[in-house]
């Protein structure tokens, strides 16, 4: 174990690393509304990486194919095909910070993920659509391996991905106005009450986490697979109404209609066993949405806003009632939330708070059984080397210890360097601590990252969630608890060969807790991209 570690080390040391994924994590951050990276999951990583190395071309995307990638909200969309039918195409970034809908912040986050390409811009050769694009991905650990490929020839696509005894694949044909999906997707309508497959949020810790971006019917190349529906899948859009049919190998069916406008967007989808009804509107700024739903003999339902309140606040309010067949638990869920969040004129301070209430019936245990979560966040950037952030959360549940979650974040950063670090204070009962220091190296070849975390709780109950981070597309974010150390080592390096973007990852790990023996891991990643 510890030869595995050591190992590592020296490996790592070796690699002059490639970039980390910082961006992917932050895009992630801004579309979910998330508060830390603990609440994401890796199917959403990997979807997002496949757009980083080959970002969406807003001048040449379908409106299906913007509306498909999850980047951009249908109003985005609608506002960029106006904005090209009057202007043209879009040739800088600040030209698209202009377009309604998108501003800095959007363009900011959003830039990795987007590409401007365009036939008007002078002495650009114009890209051969018969032109093959080859992705490959190779991953071992010390318990599985697993790989990825994927193969683009003009408008058709072909992929797979495999690890261990899971895996997805696909093939699919782009037509004009749609596609036509064959093998494994994923399917995410409204709000997610009856159509959403794959990653949800658990919780409403920011505003920006009260409304959910549905961006249809997406091909699933993750290792996991999980929560996708394998089977035929096609869609197509005509003027501002879109139309999809879709059915999996296990009998699920079903259809989907919707309209899509500057001002809102409207849709109905229906399957044998359930049904949604959703909309959203933007009314001089503030989004209004709802949704209702029918599935398995139940009806549910939601509705909520997001208004701003001058420059520098912004308000959110939602209700919903969702019996236990959309929770996927045995008791349902009954309750209302309201947030708001303060953000300075320079964009240095932000803070924001929500309320969140709710009734969660246990039949014949506790019918009568409630919750209460708030969620306090700050985030101060006084210059460009310095970042503070905190973050609060406070949980009252009938019949269980009252939960108090505390965590600091302090981050200095230089050109190439950068030392982060997190002091984590936790009570559920019994007090339980977390804390970490990390320090990485940045040149423009990659990253190299070491850190060093020690924890303290009572038992798993109280455990502290803590995110690392790995190769691009994966997910590390461990379960702390009893008394011990952990460290870790991440690097990796990125170069070309002729035609072929080459990137290699390492990432070393060993964990000392003293109720248990000593683990260790090791990973290795090859990613090739032509």
């Amino acid at each position: 174990m510890k030869r595995g570690f050591v190992l590592g080390i020296l490996l790592a040391a070796v690699f002059p690393a490639a970039a980390q994924t910082e961006e992917t994590v932050r895009a992630a951050l801004y579309l979910t509304g998330a508060d830390s990276a603990e609440q994401l999951d890796e199917t959403l990583l990997e979807e997002l990486e496949g757009y980083r190395h080959r970002p969406l071309p807003v001048n040449r995307a379908s409106r299906a194919r913007m509306l498909e990638s999850g980047l951009l909200s249908g109003y985005q969309v609608a506002s960029l095909e106006d904005y090209r039918s009057v202007s043209g195409d879009i040739l800088s970034f600040a030209e698209l910070e202009l377009v309604d809908g998108f501003g800095t912040e959007a363009v900011a986050v959003l830039r990795p993920f987007l590409s401007l390409e365009s036939a008007r811009v002078p002495g650009e050769a114009v890209h051969d659509s018969l032109r093959f694009k080859h992705s490959a991905v190779f991953r071992a650990t010390m318990k599985d391996v697993g790989a990825k490929y994927r193969l683009t020839a003009g408008r058709l696509e072909g992929a797979g991905a495999w690890r261990g005894n899971t895996g997805t694949f696909y093939g699919r044909w782009n037509t004009r106005r749609g596609k036509v999906l064959l093998g494994d997707f994923n399917i995410r309508y409204g709000q997610g009450l009856a159509f959403w497959s794959a990653f949800q949020l658990s919780g409403l810790s920011t505003p920006e986490a009260f409304l959910k971006r549905g961006n249809g019917i997406t091909p699933s190349w993750s290792f996991s697979g999980a929560g996708t529906w394998r089977g035929l899948a096609w869609d197509t859009s005509t003027g501002p109404f879109q139309f999809s049919v879709f059915a999996a190998l296990d009998g699920r069916a079903g259809v989907h209609a919707g309209w899509l406008g500057r001002s809102g967007q409207a849709s109905l989808t229906l399957a044998r066993d359930r049904l949604s009804l959703e909309g959203r509107f933007g009314i001089r700024g503030t989004d209004l949405f709802a949704e209702g739903a029918w599935r398995g003999g139940s009806p549910s339902g939601l509705m909520g806003g997001i208004t701003p309140l001058g420059e520098c606040w912004k308000a959110s309010w939602q209700v919903r009632a969702l019996p236990s067949a959309y929770t996927g638990k045995k008791n349902g869920e009954y309750g209302a939330a309201v947030g708001g969040r303060f953000r300075s004129e320079d964009r240095t301070f932000t803070a924001s708070l929500t309320l969140d209430g709710s009734l969660i019936p246990i039949p014949q245990k506790d019918p009568g059984r409630k919750q209460l979560k708030s969620t306090f966040l700050t985030s101060w950037t006084p210059s460009e080397r310095w970042k503070l952030e905190s973050r609060l959360v406070f949980r009252y549940r009938s019949g269980e210890d009252t939960r108090t979650d505390l965590r600091v974040d302090v981050a200095r950063l230089w050109p190439s360097w950068a030392v982060k670090g997190r002091l984590n204070g936790l009570l559920d009962g019994h007090p339980g601590a977390l804390t970490y220091l990390e320090g990485g190296w940045t040149p423009p070849a990659g990253a190299l990252w070491l850190r060093l975390t020690l924890f303290s709780t009572p038992d798993w109950q109280a455990r502290i969630y803590c995110y690392e981070r790995d190769a691009p597309g994966n997910f590390t974010t461990p379960a702390y608890y009893g008394t011990g150390v952990s460290a870790f080592a991440y690097g990796g390096w990125k170069f070309r060969i002729r035609k072929t973007r080459i990137r290699l990852y390492l990432r070393a790990s060993c964990l000392f807790r003293k109720e248990k023996p000593g683990q260790a891991g090791l990973k290795f990643q090859l990613v090739a991209d032509r």
